[in-house]
Parts: structure tokens; sequence; C-alpha cells
């Protein structure tokens, strides 16, 4: 049957978020693993281009995939996601004259853009899915208010993705009569050839978001205890962007710290090439644990050692020993004694990188967008 999903995401594809990233990668790998006669639109909120959104992820043209840019106005910097009504009405104009009964129309968590969206649009027969990534619901501070508004808003859905079981269980809880499917996330990075030799510094890597639940300025404050507990040298190379509100995090060369700024996707393999190991030093703070961690599966991919916050989340990506080493969300000497481990058994990170090579293999996005027709088409 012939169809078109419409991918819809508020923000703009190039602002450089986890879940922009997400949104790209998912649509090139739906668009190349459309079923026959079935096509792919992102409609986005911003002028990035198609060209430039391809760019970015080095595609030059996608079969059965097209970029939209529809007009939107952002209100502010501090919350950059925030698009006003004049994209939704614009969405809704631009879906009654191009979309097509049978044809789906998906968002991936944007609660109230889809209770607008699939509100207007239920007298129309398309097939809606929900992509659940987070739920406000989970998150510090939320009310009962947040809470029914959340729910009334996915409830419009037909069906259900989820990246992580977590969220799995409160979807199925939640509505138990809808078809829900576990998908994750996938890898995306080419593995590196890079290998620890002892007697060498060790050097761990991190890259992303430097919010505070990612346990970054936990690790960078830490990291002269944990240094001192390690028994070799050790360096932790930091890429990311320190927003202005957001305590400076400042090199010690001297000590073996480095603060770079963030790196283009398409330069993260290569510069682990330079790097012996990689770390997700998360806490278990705000929604964290509830859900799915980009950084994991793109660290499976890149196939060095890492160091994980022992969440459930990232659990569903690494076996203990066999593809990470774990240690307590903010401990220091856990974290330290892996790093020690690691630094004195060379043979475990040849096993991990090993073993990661084979992982990534299983979290492809091609395998991902198979299994994500598979769904949508029942």
């Amino acid at each position: 049957m012939a169809r078109t999903l419409f991918f819809i995401a508020n923000l703009d594809p190039l602002d450089g978020s986890a879940h922009a990233l997400y949104c790209v990668r998912n649509v090139i790998s739906l668009a190349k693993n459309a079923p026959p006669a079935c096509k792919v639109v992102l409609l986005h909120a911003s002028k990035s281009t198609q060209q430039q959104i391809l760019g970015v992820h080095l595609e030059v043209e996608v079969p059965n995939l097209q970029i939209v840019g529809l007009p939107h106005i952002r209100r502010g910097i501090i919350n950059p996601f925030h698009i006003n009504l004049l994209f939704y009405f614009l969405l809704i104009y631009w879906l009654r004259k191009n979309a097509y009964p049978q044809d789906i129309i998906c968002t991936a968590s944007f609660p109230k853009m889809f209770r607008f969206i699939a509100s207007r649009l239920a007298s129309h027969d398309f097939k809606v899915v929900y992509e659940v990534h987070q739920l406000e619901m989970q998150s510090s501070g939320f009310t009962q208010r947040d809470h029914d508004n959340e729910i009334k808003a996915i409830s419009l859905a037909d069906s259900f993705f989820t990246t992580c079981r977590p969220l799995l269980k409160i979807i199925q809880k939640q509505f138990p009569d809808k078809h829900t499917t576990n998908l994750g996330l996938a890898s995306s990075y080419k593995s590196t050839t890079s290998h620890y030799a002892v007697g060498t510094p060790l050097k761990i890597g991190y890259f992303g978001s430097l919010a505070p639940e990612q346990g970054v300025s936990w690790l960078v404050n830490e990291w002269l205890n944990i240094r001192s507990r390690c028994n070799s040298e050790i360096e932790l190379h930091v890429f990311g962007l320190q927003n202005k509100t957001d305590a400076k995090l400042s090199s010690d060369s001297m000590n073996g710290l480095y603060i770079h700024m963030p790196l283009p996707n398409y330069a993260v393999p290569l510069e682990s090439e330079k790097l012996n190991a990689l770390i997700i030093p998360a806490l278990n703070q705000s929604h964290r644990a509830s859900i799915a961690f980009t950084k994991a599966y793109d660290y499976a991919s890149l196939g060095l050692p890492v160091f994980c916050s022992d969440l459930p989340t990232i659990r569903e990506v690494f076996e203990p020993d066999v593809h990470a080493l774990y240690f307590p969300p903010g401990d220091a000497k856990a974290l330290a004694d892996c790093i020690s481990r690691l630094s004195t058994e060379p043979k475990l990170g040849e096993s991990i990188s090993t073993n990661l090579q084979q992982r990534a293999l299983e979290l492809s996005w091609d395998s991902r967008a198979r299994k994500w027709w598979e769904a949508v088409m029942q």
C-alpha cells in the first residue's frame, strides 16, 4: 500500500540537541528502508534546508525523503523548543493539503503539539503514531494537571513506540488496548581502532550535553579525587557546549583534565581514535533513569570500553563486564576502581571492544527502521 509518513519535529534539526540528532537519523533510516511506494516527509520548524540538514549527516540525497521547513516564531532563548501557534496552524494547513487517508502522522515526545494536531485531524482517517522518548510525568516538579494533560495528548495516538522498558511499562499500563512496540534507539558511528598500552596515560572521553543531570560537572569536580585513587596516569577529555547559566568548567592540564569545544557529529569517530575509553557519568536525577540514552547507543558503535553510571536504561544497551564497566551514579571511588581495573587488564579492554562491535551490528539504524515499518504497517 502506498503511504506517506509525515514525521513532525517542532525544532531546528540543526540545533545540536540529542533529540534533533535522533529525528534526522530516524527519518533518514526510515526513508532508506521504506516499503515499496512509501516515502517519508520531515516537517520541522526552522529555515535549515534539506541540503544543509543532510550534509551534517554526510548525505547528499536520500531516496524517498523530503525535508520541509515551515514558518515559525521562537519566543526567546531560554526554551528553544517552544514554538508558537503559527507553526501549529501551518502544520494543520499543510497536512490537510498534502496528506491523504491512511497516511501516517508521527512525532516524538512533543505532547502539546501532538494534541493540537491529532485532535484537529481526527476526521481525516490518518494513522497517528506517537514515539515516547520521555514523559513529563517522570520529571521532578510535575503536577497532576501536567500528568492529566500529557495523558490526554498521547491518548489520541493509534499506536506507540517507546525507546526503553520503563517507558514501555508506563504506556502499557495507561493504554493496555493500544499497540505498543519498544524499539530502543540505534548506533550511528563507525568503530575506532584505538588500543590502550599499559604504562601510557589512559585517555577517557565524553561527548555531548553538559546539563547537570548528565553528571559532567560532578565528574570534573571529583576528578582530582578520582585521579588520586587510580594506579596509573589518566586523562579526561570533555567535548561539549557550556551554557552561560552553568558553572564554568576549566581545563587543568597538570592534572590531566581537558575541556574542549563541542564537535560536529561527523568528527566524533576521528577524535575517538585518540582516546582509550568513554564515560557516561549521568546522575540519577530528574527523569534520567526512565529515558533512553542516545549516548549509550552511539558509544556502542565507537567500540571503545565504556564506564557507565548504573542506570536501568543504560543496562538495556550494555551488559556489565561484557560491553561496559558500571559504577553507582555519583560514586567517585567506584569509578576509580573501574578505571584502575581497565588500566591493569588490557585484555579486558580488548574483549569489551570486540563485544561492542558485535553489539553495534544489532543496534543499527537499518535494523531499527525495518522493525518500525513492520510494526506500523500492521
